[in-house]
């Protein structure tokens, strides 16, 4: 009777006790917490300093945990929590949890209104077009009042770019750049991070392939100079094939047969397109060569070093200069390339011979 006179008594107390304090029953291991006063909301500047506190009473020790839009603040666990010179972006809604042996609850929210400067959530991103497109930068800003946007391209205003997405269409290289956006409003302003404009050129041609006449066994060069955003790649094409390996500015051959002649173009592209240069004619003929008996003053015909002659050759053409004593027999004695269209050429052994004759062949 006795033990049960006092369970009685200790739970109308604990009834009473709530009673006066919300009507909060009694759980295992006694009374949770009770929020007396729940944090308010809080509106400030800047560059003071934002305050949330909350009053609660408990008949055991209590613990706090501050959360911002429902999510855990990281060390604050006080029964206040103060945010120095706040930002917009802490701007939200803040509630505390308090908890004892007992159990816990959680306070209604109160929302931080910050009356500071813009604050950029999302910056404007490069951007690479190809010339004649359109692009479009974009910022995103929080803020506690209403805000301004001015976009600026290498520092300078751009006429009429006042909202918060930059359109730019048929893009040109003069607008190759930085653009960056300035946000306002009444508190001041932030400059949101630079965003490059790289607007690739499609290639034109600067200086084409020019025609060129060769003899057979010379070598020929076709170049190309284009225009536009690098880098570029290269097709040499022979009658509209193409020319296996020949993928630089230039095509170099060695050494050309008859085989060589005839129309040559190149494609030239990058990241912006192609083009097709003009057409360049290669003509490939055979080589018109003659001999004759040098008229050079002391060195002219037969004297003590042999007999000299001058020879006709077209320049880099390998030439075979042959002897013979019967017009039948021919035997090479020279094999050359010619650096120069008139070549002297001395036979040392012709004074071993009492006639000889001469030719000069391209293999």
């Amino acid at each position: 009777m006795r033990k049960r006179s006092r369970w009685l008594r200790n739970t109308a107390i604990c009834w009473l006790f709530s009673g006066l304090l919300l009507a909060r029953p009694c759980v295992a291991g006694g009374l949770a917490p009770i929020i007396v006063v729940p944090p308010l909301d809080v509106s400030v500047l800047f560059i003071d300093i934002a305050t949330f506190t909350v009053v609660a009473t408990s008949l055991t020790t209590m613990n706090f945990q501050w959360l911002k839009n429902g999510t855990n603040i990281p060390g604050a666990t006080a029964s206040s929590y103060s945010i120095p010179n706040p930002q917009s972006t802490d701007a939200g809604t803040y509630s505390v949890k308090v908890s004892n042996a007992g159990g816990s609850v959680t306070s209604s929210p109160a929302s931080l209104t910050v009356l500071a400067p813009p604050g950029i959530t999302s910056q404007p991103q490069n951007q690479a077009v190809v010339q004649g497109q359109g692009a479009s930068f974009s910022v995103a800003a929080s803020s506690s009042a209403a805000m301004t946007y001015q976009w600026r391209f290498n520092g300078t205003n751009l006429s009429g770019a006042i909202s918060s997405t930059l359109t730019l269409t048929n893009l040109q290289p003069n607008q190759i750049g930085n653009y960056a956006a300035l946000v306002a409003n009444s508190y001041g302003s932030v400059t949101s991070a630079v965003a490059t404009l790289t607007v690739y050129v499609a290639p034109s041609i600067q200086t084409q392939p020019q025609n060129q006449a060769i003899s057979r066994g010379q070598s020929f060069t076709l170049s190309v100079a284009p225009n536009g955003s690098a880098p570029f790649s290269y097709q040499w094409n022979l009658n509209n094939s193409p020319v296996a390996g020949a993928t630089a500015s230039s095509l170099t051959l060695s050494n050309a047969q008859m085989n060589a002649a005839g129309s040559y173009s190149v494609v030239v592209t990058n990241i912006g397109g192609s083009i097709t240069s003009a057409v360049a004619t290669v003509s490939v003929t055979l080589p018109n060569t003659s001999l004759s008996v040098s008229t050079n003053g002391a060195n002219a015909g037969m004297n003590s070093n042999g007999f000299n002659l001058e020879l006709s050759v077209p320049v880099g053409i390998t030439y075979v200069v042959q002897a013979s004593t019967n017009w039948v027999d021919w035997t090479p004695i020279a094999t050359n390339t010619a650096s120069s269209a008139t070549i002297a050429f001395t036979d040392p052994a012709a004074a071993n011979y009492s006639r000889r004759f001469y030719r000069v062949m391209v293999p």
